[in-house]
């Protein structure tokens, strides 16, 4: 029987690599716990304290009512080439299908018409 991986320890092509991770019904039968446990009146009395604390200046506060009112922030990062200076996307993409192989071509409905 081939190996199912690679040397460098990933799934080889042609392999679906697993079962994947399973189902959320531990997660699911917590939320479900708490959900019976917090009432909508409950959890807008937790609502209106951290607004109170957010407006008093509490970091905490403010940064729990943006996550939930606009997620969490997203940072940019800085793609350098080697020699210091910006990576042109092409040659991002050269290299993803160098790793991982060009075998996203059926997934691409803009190239056909």
């Amino acid at each position: 029987m081939a190996s199912q991986r690679d040397e460098n320890g990933r799934f080889v092509k042609g392999h679906d690599g697993g079962p994947g991770r399973p189902k959320r019904s531990t997660e699911e039968k917590y939320l479900a716990a708490l959900s019976r446990r917090v009432t909508i009146r409950d959890w807008e009395k937790i609502v209106d304290v951290a607004v109170a604390r957010a407006k008093t200046g509490d970091a905490t506060a403010r940064t729990w009512l943006s996550d939930y009112l606009m997620g969490k922030p997203v940072q940019r990062q800085e793609v350098t080439g080697a020699g210091g200076g910006p990576v042109q996307i092409q040659n991002i993409e050269r290299a993803l299908e160098r790793a991982y192989g060009d075998d996203n071509d059926s997934d691409d409905s803009s190239s056909t018409g």
